[in-house]
């Protein structure tokens, strides 16, 4: 079962299969590899998108949901993105103001509106009628 972790509230409360990390996205990072240790796959590269950890507040990672021993390349991609993060001072959704919250949620949903869409995770009716998912008329 394919699952999304996230610590976007707004994301979440849009996808059909999810979990939410309250707290920062490294907590999002080290929930995916508890779940990678029990058997679960990456499907979504857990450092998407090319932004510094520090200017990026909310990460969701898709994960197929499996249990058995750890897939070797899902532990490695996990541990390097969760030892990235460890590097970095990293800012916290709950230190920012309404407005820029908003925009990385936004940037965060964007990154995955794709496989979400491809994995059925939610449908292009769905995408089109969820204000975080589509482009704000100003």
């Amino acid at each position: 079962m394919l699952t999304l972790i996230t610590n976007n509230s707004d994301l979440f409360s849009n996808i059909k299969n999810a979990e939410l990390i309250d707290g920062s996205s490294l907590d999002v990072l080290i929930r995916v590899r508890s779940l990678v240790h029990l058997g679960s796959k990456i499907i979504t590269h857990p450092l998407c998108g090319n932004l510094r950890p520090n200017h990026q507040p909310f990460r969701s990672v898709l994960i197929d949901s499996l249990k058995g021993p750890a897939e070797m390349e899902s532990l490695s991609i996990i541990e390097e993105a969760v030892h990235v993060y460890e590097s970095c001072k990293l800012i916290t959704p709950n230190e920012l103001d309404e407005d820029t919250r908003a925009d990385y949620a936004y940037i965060d949903s964007e990154l995955l509106r794709e496989s979400l869409e491809q994995y059925g995770l939610i449908s292009h009716q769905n995408l089109d009628a969820a204000p975080l998912l589509s482009m704000k008329e100003e």
